[in-house]
């Protein structure tokens, strides 16, 4: 049996002294945000589908980004894996090591709250780095873009810390009564 380190923080057992807990967590980041971008996937293959705000395309935007800071030859490969590798394990990661933080009560909460601040961020720093202006007003198709990366960003947020939040949940506690059992 490995011993486990415990203090008390917030009241909530907090444990350490061990590679399981990050393990877990890890995992669990991982699969939340594959479920979120699966969950963003769908409403992007829906909007092609349906031919929505067709002009309006900052992923490939961003493969041109990409194409011209490392060369053609990469950008197709880094187009379909810097979303994957941000999406399922980098921005998951963060989100589960902050989700105890993040100023909300409910997964709900907590996923709405990273909407918002991914949403500004992309707004205002990502969708200007692309040329489209402040949540994208340079595309000339009014607040629907903004609106439309709301939605996407929101899918991938709310689905991300939805799961999180079930997975995290499913984790056995250690409290006073299971460390007595042990």
């Amino acid at each position: 049996m490995i011993p486990v380190k415990t203090a008390m923080e917030n009241g909530k057992n907090l444990r350490t002294g061990g590679a399981r807990p990050v393990i877990r967590r890890l995992r669990n980041a991982i699969v939340a945000g594959l479920c979120g971008m699966a969950a963003q996937s769908v409403l992007m293959g829906g909007r092609h589908w349906l031919g929505i705000m067709p002009a309006f395309q900052p992923y490939d935007d961003l493969q041109r980004l990409l194409a011209a800071a490392v060369g053609a030859g990469w950008a197709p490969t880094l187009s379909w894996l810097l979303p994957m590798a941000s999406g399922a394990a980098v921005w998951s990661s963060v989100f589960a090591w902050a989700y105890d933080v993040i100023p909300a009560r409910t997964a709900i909460g907590k996923g709405m709250v990273v909407t918002t601040l991914a949403w500004l961020a992309t707004g205002l720093v990502i969708l200007p780095a692309l040329g489209h202006g402040v949540f994208a007003t340079r595309v000339g198709a009014g607040g629907w873009p903004a609106l439309m990366m709301l939605v996407m960003l929101a899918a991938y947020c709310l689905t991300l810390s939805l799961v999180y939040g079930r997975l995290k949940r499913g984790e056995p506690e250690l409290d006073s009564k299971a460390r007595a059992h042990c």
